[in-house]
């Protein structure tokens, strides 16, 4: 946040292409948890198409800006003529004319018709930043999907290793004649739905490492390593949110956009006045027996008999009160969506702790001691049935819990338009 918009620009420029190499030369196979939210968000932006697309609107831009602040080209005529051939005797066709002709900017149509273009190009660059920070969004929901599923597969990898030592057990009291069989089928089911649950884990992390894969471009038979499903932090208050919320990209886009089309109502204004050309010629004539050359100043002006240009200004205007409505738009859907997000982010926070505290920590005691008595047979099955379910169900809502938090994290910033890898500043490729 301290560069300056141009500074940074300039910045990114010179080291573009050299980071962009880096990311995708970096070695996917380390075995340390390394794939941080940040180096997935780095990664989606180094190999995203989405990004060239965008730098290349920019350019286009740049371009036209480029030729926005010139003059129209000069126009050279020459003209050949058997005249003098004809006036001296001496016949045939020669040089006769030639005529430079400037159109001349009048007003300050040129100034606005450049102040216009730049105000797009201006716009194009923030439209790269939003497009990086979608794709920083969809790298986030994508990085926080998978570990969210390498967790449910962790759970249920535990709730089957437990379930099974209950059948274990449940079958050791029943060959005892300590357990009745419909008692000892109550924990083999217990199990069999421990099974299935890890099964239907892994097929989630399957789809959940499928989508990593494909937004990253990351080869299917390299290794990932990421850390655990964790507690979101708290966000900044809202307050400090909205503030720095006109920095947004999206309403920087917007606001460019309207920049331009009040210019190209400064530019159309300038346009009603006739259009002006200098004219400057030499010709050969034949003057008292001489072949003499003649030189020649014109003012060419258009005469505005037809069109005086109003429906130009009109629609100009027209455009820049739409343009403008648009951003007002922007900017209401935006401070909607930031102060939603704010408050469902800090709510799934509270009862996450809430849910820690009153339900998951509780039954996970329940469970050891439940299972502990039942072991030693001073506890019923239906009391270990029941606080084994409910420890699984509570288990489950927590992991639910910690990705519904990383996900409206993930919203929060990408309404807010802070980003994780250039801290809200500008990027280029």
């Amino acid at each position: 946040m301290s560069l300056t918009f141009q500074s940074h620009w300039l910045y990114r420029s010179r080291c573009s292409l050299l980071l962009g190499s880096l990311f995708l030369l970096v070695p996917i196979n380390s075995s340390a948890a390394d794939w941080t939210l940040t180096r997935a968000a780095e990664r989606a932006l180094a190999v995203s198409p989405e990004l060239d697309a965008a730098q290349a609107e920019h350019n286009r831009q740049a371009g036209l800006a480029d030729e926005a602040g010139r003059w129209a080209n000069p126009g050279l005529e020459v003209g050949f003529s058997d005249e003098l051939g004809i006036e001296d005797g001496s016949g045939g066709w020669s040089l006769q004319e030639y005529s430079i002709r400037q159109p001349l900017p009048i007003d300050g149509r040129i100034r606005h018709r450049a102040d216009a273009a730049d105000r797009r190009t201006a716009a194009a660059k923030a439209r790269q930043l939003q497009r990086a920070l979608v794709m920083e969004h969809r790298a986030a929901l994508a990085f926080h999907q998978l570990q969210w599923a390498e967790a449910r597969i962790q759970q249920a990898k535990t709730q089957r290793t437990w379930t099974r030592r209950f059948a274990e057990i449940g079958d050791r009291r029943a060959r005892t004649g300590d357990l009745s069989e419909r008692e000892r089928l109550r924990l083999s089911l217990l199990h069999a739905e421990a099974e299935a649950e890890l099964d239907e884990a892994q097929q989630a992390h399957e789809a959940a490492l499928a989508d990593y894969h494909g937004l990253l471009a990351i080869e299917k038979e390299q290794p990932l390593s990421l850390p655990k499903l964790s507690r979101a932090a708290m966000p900044p208050t809202l307050e400090t949110l909205r503030q720095q919320l006109e920095q947004h990209p999206t309403l920087r886009a917007a606001a460019g956009q309207v920049a331009a089309a009040r210019a190209e109502v400064k530019q159309m204004r300038a346009e009603q006045l006739p259009d002006l050309s200098l004219r400057v010629a030499r010709e050969r004539v034949y003057i008292d027996g001489r072949d003499k050359n003649t030189h020649h100043v014109g003012l060419q002006i258009e005469l505005p008999l037809w069109s005086q240009g109003r429906g130009r200004v009109d629609a100009s205007r027209s455009e820049a009160i739409r343009e403008d409505a648009e951003r007002q738009v922007t900017q209401r859907d935006l401070g909607i969506r930031l102060e939603r997000s704010h408050q469902q982010l800090t709510r799934l926070l509270e009862r996450i702790d809430q849910h820690r505290t009153t339900i998951l920590d509780p039954a996970e005691v329940v469970l050891e001691q439940t299972r502990k008595g039942f072991d030693q047979g001073e506890l019923r099955l239906t009391e270990l049935i029941d606080a084994a379910q409910a420890c699984i169900r509570a288990t489950r809502r927590h992991l639910d819990l910690l990705l519904e938090a990383r996900t409206q994290e993930s919203d929060l910033r990408l309404a807010a338009g802070r980003m994780l890898t250039t801290d809200n500043l500008e990027l280029t490729r």
